[in-house]
C-alpha cells in the first residue's frame, strides 16, 4: 500500500506525522510526504520520499510575526489570508504528488486532502492534535481563546464558525473543488476532517470528548526515547543545578532580541539557571550570563528529563513531552489550541495559571518560574503523572494496523 501522508502548519503539525510515516514505512508500506517545501530536509533525514506542497510556512509565519502577537482576531485575520492564498496550491500541488498513492493520511490546516482523495477515489483519515478541533458540546473551537464556556456558548460557538468558515473560504474551496472536477461542498469543516477521524493525543492528558462519536483515540505521535544531547548541552546541564527551559517553539517573534532580554531579565529574577531554545522566534543574539544557554533544536524527551520545569507556548506535542517527562510546565499560549493546552495543564495540576503571551513581562514570567520551581506539590503532581503516561506507552496499541485496515475497507468520505 502506498500512503501519502501529508500536513500543512509548523514543526508541531509535520512532525507527528514523520513519526507516522516511519511506522507506515516499518510495517511494509510505502510513503510520500506531502508538506511545505521547509520541511523536505527533516523529511530527508529520515529517508522519505518527499513531495513539496504550498509555500514555505515559516518564511509566512515571519512576516505575520506581529500577528502572533497581537491576540486573536489579528492572529485570526492573518491565517484566513494565509489560507485563502494557499488553497489553490495545496490542491494543485497534493493532486501532482498523491495521485499514485493508495490513500490519504492528513493533518494540521491541509484543507485539500479529503476533496484530493475524494477525485482520486482513495481513502482519506485526518489525524487531529487537540480535541477541541472536533465538534463537541464540552468546548467550544479551537479559534475561541476562551476554553471555560458553558455547554450552551459552545453549541452556539460552534455554529458561528461553521457559518464564518464557510462565507470566508468557502468559495475559494469550491473553486478549487470544481478543477478537481467535484461538486461544491456546503459543510468545510466536515469535508477537511472527513467522516472519521483520529485523534493524536494521550487519553490521560486529553481524550476524545464524551459527547463526540466515531472518532479513534490513538496516542501522540511523538515518540518518547532516550537520544543523545549536544556535547556542549550536556556539559552545561553537568555544570549545577537543573535548569528551567524556555522555548515557543514554532511560534515567531517581530523583536527576538528584545524578548531575549526580557527572557534573561526574568531568569535573573527568579534566580535560576536557565536553557533557552531559539526556535523559529530566533531568540538569542545577545550577550548571555554563564547561567543561561541557548541552544538550537534537540530531542525533547531527553532533554526535559533534566530541567527543573518547563517554560512553553502550549502546542500539543511539547505539552505530552514535557508532561511524559514529568516535570512543571508554565504555558505562555499565543494562538489556537495552545489555549486549551494551558487549561489542561492547570486542571491537572501540574502547572501554575498560564501567561499570555501579548502580555508576557519579566516580572509575571519570573513570579511564575519562582511559584513552580518551589511548588513541592506542582513538582509531585508532574512526577506522578509523568510515570503514568511512560507507562501508557509501553501498552498502547500501535495505530498503523487500525489506520491500514480502515482504509483498505472505506471508501472516500464524500465532502
Amino acid at each position: 500500500m502506498k500512503v501519502a501522508v501529508t500536513a500543512e502548519g509548523t514543526r508541531g503539525d509535520i512532525f507527528p506525522m514523520l513519526a507516522l510515516a516511519k511506522r507506515f514505512e516499518a510495517a511494509g508500506h510505502e510513503v510520500l510526504i506531502c508538506a511545505p517545501p521547509d520541511f523536505a530536509e527533516a523529511t530527508a533525514e529520515r529517508e522519505l520520499a518527499f513531495h513539496p506542497v504550498g509555500r514555505d510556512i515559516r518564511e509566512c509565519l515571519t512576516a505575520e510575526a506581529a500577528s502572533l502577537h497581537g491576540g486573536a482576531l489579528a492572529m485570526a485575520r492573518a491565517a484566513d489570508q494565509l489560507l485563502k492564498e494557499n488553497v489553490g496550491r495545496q490542491f494543485a500541488d497534493l493532486y501532482a504528488g498523491a495521485r499514485n498513492c493508495d490513500g490519504i493520511v492528513s493533518a494540521g490546516t491541509q484543507i485539500a486532502a479529503s476533496s484530493v482523495a475524494e477525485a482520486l477515489g482513495v481513502p482519506h483519515r485526518f489525524v487531529a492534535y487537540d480535541p477541541t478541533l472536533l465538534r463537541s458540546e464540552m468546548h467550544p473551537p479551537v479559534f475561541f481563546p476562551h476554553p471555560n464556556t458553558p455547554r450552551w456558548a459552545n453549541r452556539l460557538l460552534w455554529r458561528m464558525q461553521s457559518r464564518l468558515l464557510q462565507f470566508s473560504m468557502g468559495r475559494t474551496v469550491n473553486r478549487a473543488r470544481r478543477s478537481l472536477g467535484l461538486a461544491p461542498t456546503r459543510d468545510l469543516y466536515r469535508l477537511m476532517l472527513g467522516m472519521r477521524p483520529l485523534l493524536a493525543t494521550d487519553d490521560r492528558l486529553a481524550g476524545v470528548p464524551e459527547d463526540v462519536e466515531g472518532v479513534d483515540c490513538i496516542g501522540c505521535l511523538h515518540p518518547f526515547n532516550e537520544g543523545s544531547l549536544p556535547e556542549k548541552l550536556s556539559a552545561f546541564l553537568d555544570s549545577g543545578p537543573e535548569p528551567v527551559y524556555i522555548g515557543f517553539g514554532s511560534m515567531t517573534d517581530p523583536d527576538p532580541k528584545r524578548s531575549t532580554a526580557m527572557l534573561l531579565d526574568a531568569i535573573e529574577r527568579a534566580g535560576v539557571r536557565a536553557v533557552i531554545s531559539e526556535g523559529w522566534a530566533g531568540l538569542g543574539g545577545i550577550a548571555l550570563p554563564s547561567h543561561v544557554m541557548v541552544i538550537g533544536a534537540v530531542d525533547h524527551s531527553t532533554l526535559f528529563q533534566r530541567v527543573r520545569a518547563i517554560v512553553h507556548h502550549g502546542g500539543a506535542g511539547t505539552t505530552t513531552m514535557a508532561a511524559r517527562a514529568g516535570r512543571p510546565q508554565v504555558i505562555v499560549p499565543h494562538v489556537l489550541d495552545q489555549f486549551h493546552w494551558a487549561a489542561r495543564v492547570g486542571r491537572l495540576g501540574i502547572g501554575p495559571p498560564p501567561l499570555r503571551r501579548r502580555h508576557l513581562s519579566a516580572q509575571g514570567l519570573a513570579y511564575s518560574l519562582r511559584s513552580v520551581c518551589e511548588n513541592e506539590w506542582l513538582a509531585e503532581s508532574a512526577s506522578e503523572l509523568g510515570v503514568l503516561l511512560r507507562a501508557d506507552l509501553l501498552s498502547r496499541m500501535d495505530p498503523i494496523a487500525a489506520l491500514t485496515a480502515s482504509m483498505t475497507a472505506a471508501t472516500t468520505d464524500a465532502g
